[in-house]
This record gives C-alpha cells, sequence and structure tokens, in this order.
C-alpha cells in the first residue's frame, strides 16, 4: 500500500506524456487583439474550430475532435443558462473558466480511471468600456494561464514559447488594423506549424527563419483554408462575433 502514491504520480505521468503526444501535431491557434476588438486565427481542413461562447466571448481548440465539442457545448450551454436565469452582464470568462472548464478539465486529467480530455483551449473575452479584453488558455490538466495582449496554444510549451517570442518580436502595436493583425498571426500560425512538424527536434531547435514561414504557408494552405473569428466592438448587434468568409480574408491577405 505504501508504493500507491507513487504509482499514482507515474499513471498521472504517463497520461500527461501520451495527451502531449496527441496533441502535438495539432494546428495552432493565434489570439490577437486588433483595433475595433479581437481575433482567432487558425488554419484548418474542413471543420469548423472557432466558435462563439457567448455574446463577447469565443474559444477555439485543439485535440480530439469529440472533446472539444463536448467541452465546447458545456460551455456554452453554461453561459445560455447563466444569461437567462440571472443576466447577460453575469456571463463573463472569468466565471465560466474557473467554475466550468478548469475544474472538468482537472478533474478528468486526475482520474486516472477514466478518459482524460484530449485537448487545450484558448477563449477570449472582449472588454466593454472600461474592462479589459481577456485571453485565456486552459491546458487538458486544467492549468490556467491568462493574457491580455495575446495568445496561442500549440501541441508542446515549447513550441507555445516559441511562438510567443515570435509575437514579441513582430508585435510592434497592439491597436492595429484587421489586415495587419491577420498576417502576423498568420506567420505565428505558420512558427507553430513548422515546429510541431520537426517533433523532438523542437525542443532543441526553435529557429523558424522567413524563408521557412512563407514555405509553410504555401504547403499548408494547398489543402487546408485559413479560419478567423472575430470579436468585433462596432457590430450593432449584443453578439460581437462573426467568422469571416473566404472571400473577407482572401481580401484582407492578398
Amino acid at each position: 500500500m505504501r508504493d500507491l502514491p507513487y504509482r499514482w504520480i507515474e499513471a498521472i505521468q504517463d497520461r500527461r506524456d501520451y495527451i502531449e503526444d496527441q496533441l502535438r501535431l495539432g494546428s495552432p491557434v493565434v489570439g490577437l487583439p486588433y483595433e475595433n476588438g479581437s481575433l482567432l486565427l487558425t488554419v484548418t481542413k474542413g471543420a469548423q474550430k472557432i466558435f462563439e461562447v457567448h455574446d463577447r466571448i469565443a474559444l477555439s481548440a485543439i485535440g480530439h475532435p469529440a472533446d472539444i465539442e463536448q467541452l465546447r457545448m458545456l460551455v456554452t450551454d453554461t453561459a445560455s443558462v447563466q444569461a437567462f436565469q440571472s443576466a447577460t452582464e453575469d456571463v463573463n470568462l472569468h466565471r465560466l473558466t474557473h467554475y466550468v472548464l478548469a475544474h472538468t478539465f482537472k478533474q478528468a486529467f486526475e482520474a486516472i480511471v477514466g478518459e482524460a480530455y484530449i485537448i487545450k483551449m484558448l477563449l477570449v473575452e472582449i472588454g466593454d468600456g472600461d474592462a479589459k479584453t481577456q485571453f485565456t488558455h486552459i491546458n487538458y490538466d486544467g492549468n490556467v494561464n491568462i493574457h491580455d495582449d495575446s495568445a496561442v496554444i500549440g501541441g508542446t510549451t515549447e513550441i507555445e514559447n516559441a511562438m510567443q517570442d515570435y509575437l514579441i518580436t513582430e508585435q510592434s502595436d497592439t491597436g492595429c488594423d484587421l489586415a495587419t493583425t491577420i498576417q502576423l498571426a498568420l506567420k505565428t500560425w505558420a512558427v507553430g506549424r513548422e515546429l510541431s512538424q520537426r517533433f523532438e527536434e523542437a525542443e532543441d531547435n526553435i529557429e523558424v527563419t522567413d524563408e521557412q514561414i512563407d514555405e509553410i504557408l504555401k504547403t499548408e494552405l494547398e489543402e487546408g483554408e485559413i479560419e478567423i473569428g472575430i470579436l468585433d466592438n462596432t457590430l450593432p448587434a449584443d453578439t460581437k462575433f462573426r467568422i469571416l468568409s473566404q472571400d473577407e480574408i482572401q481580401g484582407l491577405t492578398n
């Protein structure tokens, strides 16, 4: 019986290694603010990956499609119920993160007799009035990281760190227009995608050149499509979220 805690620790580490191996090749997601709100960007091969949660909140994720859909429905339904039972103003990202999602992620990960969620999730809530825009990164183990200026999710921590380093180097202004912000987000996505294809080498070799960024974008966009969801404060409706059409994206990226 004395070795049970050590078996649990070993089982948790095995579970962590398995999930990270499954996530490694996931298409990264980039979240950035722009002059009228915020955007989420990724590249997909058919299935939608960016969704509205509530009026001013959106999400994207990498991982197993069934896990993404289950947790997306959980947080979306919870937001709808909260808005109906109390008020729309009571629905906020902090509450949804800490009382719904993070707990659910953590509980599943640590219950080693059951199945953990193979997922990383990125959510964004745009500010209203004096409130600031907030990005929230939730790891598969329930660990939460909150950012004000940008956020990314990628297959490994090393990939995410390299993407953030690229953003720090290239992001000169948080109030750029939509087209400029999309270009930065797309190049940041390419950094993550390039590193995800290097497997173990990405831990030691995280340098990505401009030529490699151009090449990975050319290759990936032959089969995939850019997907962009924006939260736009200038929209007159209560709902500030919309998905950009492919025609809009082509006009903003060419």
